[in-house]
C-alpha cells in the first residue's frame, strides 16, 4: 500500500514530485494567484469558441521581464519537458503537456525566488506561441500557481487512505478548473493512480488465488487509455525482457536461441545491440576474474603487508585504466 501512498498523491501539484511549491506572499503573478475572481474561467467544451471564451483575459497582464541570470542549478544542462500546443484558430489546446512545462521550471523551487520562475515560464510561453494562445497559457498558468497553493494547504496527510487523498484532489482540481478543463489536464493520471490504487487492493487481498490476481489485474490495466498504457507497458518493458532472459538462460538456452528470442521480441537492431553488450560485459567479467585470480595470488604469497599492497597496486595499474579502477575498487571493496 506504501507503493500506491506514493504514487497516489501523482502530481499532488501536479509537479509537486519535486518540491513543495513555495509560500505565499510572492510578488508578480504569484501574488495574484489568492484573487481567484481575475483568473478568467477554465470550464473547457470541445468548441474552439467555448475554449477561447474559457481562456479569455479580459486585461491582459503585463509581460514579465524574461530572466537574464542563468538557469537553476538543477535546470542546467536539461532539456525543457512540455510543450505548448496551439490549435488551427491560433487558441491554446488545453492538455498535460502544458503541465509538464509549467512543472519543469517549478521544480527549481526554492533555488530562485518565485517571480522569476513564473518569468522564466512566461518567457517559455511566449517562445512557444503567440497572440490568444500565449495569453490563454499565462491565464492558465496563474490559475495553476493558484490551485498548487490551495492543494498544498489542504494536503492529505501521508498516511491517509489514496483512495481519499485522490478524491480531495480531484475536488480541488474541479473547483480551481472546471470539470472539463480538469479531465484534459488530470484525467489520463487520475485514471492511471485509480489503476494503482484497486491493483494494490487486489494484490493484498487474500481471499484470491495467484490465478484470479492476474486475471483481475489485467482487467484493470486493459481498462487504461491506451496512451497511459503505452507508457506503462514502455517502463515496465526492460525489467519484462530481463526476467524473461533470466528464465530462458536458466532453462538452458544457447546464445542463437536468446538471439532469436531477442529478434522476436525487440527486434533484430536492439537485439544486435543486447548481443554487443552481452559480450562486452562477457569480457569484463573475466578481466575482473583474471585480476581477482591474480591477486589472490599476491595474498598467499607476500608475506610483506607494504610489499603486498605495492604488489596490488602495481597489478591493479597494469589490469585496467584510471577509470576503470574506480569501479573494480568499488566492485571489491579495495582500500586506496
Amino acid at each position: 500500500m506504501a507503493l500506491v501512498a506514493t504514487i497516489g498523491v501523482g502530481r499532488l501539484v501536479s509537479g509537486e514530485r519535486h518540491r513543495q511549491a513555495a509560500p505565499s506572499g510572492r510578488s508578480n503573478g504569484a501574488a495574484r494567484v489568492g484573487r481567484k475572481e481575475t483568473l478568467p474561467a477554465l470550464s473547457v467544451a470541445p468548441s474552439p469558441a467555448r475554449l477561447r471564451q474559457a481562456l479569455s483575459v479580459s486585461r491582459p497582464p503585463a509581460a514579465p521581464r524574461p530572466p537574464t541570470n542563468a538557469a537553476p542549478p538543477s535546470l542546467r544542462g536539461t532539456d525543457v519537458d512540455g510543450a505548448v500546443t496551439v490549435d488551427e484558430r491560433g487558441d491554446l489546446v488545453v492538455g498535460p503537456e502544458l503541465l509538464g512545462l509549467f512543472d519543469y521550471f517549478l521544480s527549481a523551487t526554492g533555488e530562485e525566488p518565485a517571480p522569476a520562475i513564473r518569468a522564466r515560464i512566461v518567457a517559455a510561453i511566449r517562445e512557444r506561441a503567440a497572440g490568444p494562445a500565449a495569453e490563454q497559457a499565462i491565464a492558465l498558468l496563474d490559475r495553476y500557481l493558484g490551485y498548487r497553493e490551495a492543494a498544498g494547504g489542504a494536503r492529505v496527510e501521508q498516511e491517509a487512505d489514496p483512495a481519499a487523498r485522490l478524491a480531495a484532489l480531484r475536488e480541488i482540481r474541479r473547483a480551481w478548473f472546471g470539470e472539463e478543463a480538469a479531465e484534459r489536464l488530470f484525467g489520463d493520471e487520475e485514471r492511471e493512480i485509480d489503476a494503482a490504487i484497486e491493483e494494490s487492493r487486489i494484490l493484498t487481498d487474500e481471499a484470491l488465488s495467484p490465478e484470479e490476481r492476474d486475471a483481475r489485474i489485467a482487467d484493470v490495466e486493459a481498462a487504461l487509455p491506451e496512451p497511459v498504457r503505452e507508457a506503462r507497458e514502455a517502463a515496465t518493458r526492460p525489467l519484462a525482457q530481463q526476467a524473461e532472459e533470466q528464465a530462458l538462460r536458466e532453462a538452458g538456452a544457447s546464445d542463437e536461441e536468446m538471439h532469436a528470442h531477442r529478434v522476436a521480441t525487440v527486434g533484430p537492431e536492439a537485439a544486435d545491440r543486447l548481443a554487443e553488450l552481452d559480450r562486452q560485459r562477457a569480457a569484463w567479467r573475466q578481466r575482473l576474474d583474471a585480476f581477482a585470480g591474480a591477486r589472490a595470488d599476491i595474498e598467499a604469497t607476500a608475506a610483506d603487508p607494504d610489499a603486498r599492497r605495492a604488489a596490488e597496486e602495481a597489478l591493479l595499474e597494469r589490469s585496467f585504466t584510471p577509470e576503470e579502477r574506480l569501479r573494480v575498487g568499488a566492485i571489491l571493496g579495495l582500500a586506496r
